[in-house]
């Protein structure tokens, strides 16, 4: 049976990016009636608040310890003038161009409408997009969006650039990085070498400028103090942690533990350290449980190079499966259902 292909991948690929990106809000709509007012103490407007103060005052030091070094998307939305609901637009659009960004790589490895789509709508239906979309100000699609580019990106230049910026967006993509490289390294069956590693000199920027602060006790002091809590509250997040990672992947662990399985050691273990180092430093661990996004598309990748056949069916029936199994944020111990559109515009109604 011949594959089916296209003429247009740009096109193929922005269609199956709004179509995913429709589904997922439809099947786990964000809290509108919770968004529609500021209410301190949601998971909607948690991070939100901070994002606000700091797209007003980057540079300020009067915030929560968690956001102090977040510093990129702030700085954009003050530069462009970005103010109150404005300013959401830049987290938004990070997980537009993340999503957008795992279609273009469907398309590249087999051109087939079912399999970009159904490699599409599983992303869109993680917590990859899930949580930007759904709680205000978190600039998670920018992170997801650069870990995917330094595990595939053709280019070195592209992931220098991600090494470069995401950072400065949220320091999940350090602790993500390892991984990526180690799926780099699988799907292009590269040696290690000094020069494929060149793109992580990007990286020092970062470094500098938080060694340069590191004895500011204004800055030092928080940060230590956020650590540490943070470290004694992961002992009573160990419980919950098989709950929150399974509703933050949900059907795309499929791909990902086909991934780990190729190399159990490397993969594997990577990625259980990686979640286990999420864990250990924020305690919302269904959003963190994204941070694998790179081992899910692989593991599409490698199953569509050995069945080239059958790929666009499963990769479709898995991004189904996706929509059809329930989801929730975890955060701590909160445990905080998604519902769909339907139910979120009769709650936004019945409030009003």
């Amino acid at each position: 049976m011949t594959t089916p292909k296209t003429d247009h991948p740009l096109r193929l690929a922005l269609l199956c990016t709004l179509g995913a990106l429709a589904l997922s809000v439809l099947f786990f709509a964000p809290r509108l009636w919770l968004m529609r007012d500021y209410l301190p103490g949601t998971f909607q407007w948690d991070r939100a608040h901070t994002f606000l103060l700091q797209c007003e005052a980057p540079f300020r030091r009067d915030i929560e310890p968690a956001m102090l070094w977040r510093l990129l998307p702030p700085l954009v939305c003050h530069v462009l003038g970005l103010r109150g609901w404005a300013a959401f637009a830049i987290p938004w659009l990070g997980a537009v161009a993340a999503t957008f960004y795992v279609a273009r790589l469907h398309v590249q490895r087999l051109a087939d409408p079912r399999f970009v789509f159904g490699g599409t709508l599983l992303f869109a239906s993680t917590s990859a997009v899930l949580v930007p979309v759904g709680w205000l100000g978190l600039n998670d699609g920018w992170i997801w969006l650069g870990l995917l580019a330094a595990a595939f990106a053709r280019s070195r230049w592209t992931w220098f650039i991600a090494c470069l910026l995401c950072p400065f967006v949220d320091e999940r993509f350090i602790i993500g990085l390892p991984l990526a490289l180690a799926v780099r390294h699988t799907d292009s069956q590269d040696r290690f070498s000094w020069q494929a590693f060149m793109p992580l000199l990007g990286l020092l920027p970062y470094v500098a400028v938080r060694l340069m602060f590191s004895f500011d006790p204004a800055i030092s002091g928080p940060t230590k103090s956020f650590l540490a809590t943070s470290v004694h509250q992961a002992v009573l997040l160990v419980p919950w942690a098989p709950l929150a990672w399974w509703m933050g992947l949900r059907a795309a662990w499929l791909p990902a533990v086909s991934a780990a399985w190729q190399r159990p050691w490397l993969l594997g273990g990577g990625a259980a350290a990686t979640l286990v180092v999420c864990m250990m430093l924020a305690s919302d661990m269904s959003r963190s449980a994204a941070i694998l996004t790179p081992l899910v598309v692989l593991g599409g990748f490698t199953f569509a190079a050995r069945r080239p056949d059958l790929a666009p069916r499963v990769a479709l029936a898995t991004g189904i499966a996706n929509l059809l199994i329930p989801a929730a944020h975890v955060t701590l111990t909160k445990f905080d259902p998604i519902n769909n559109l339907a139910i979120e515009l009769f709650r936004l109604l019945r409030s009003s």
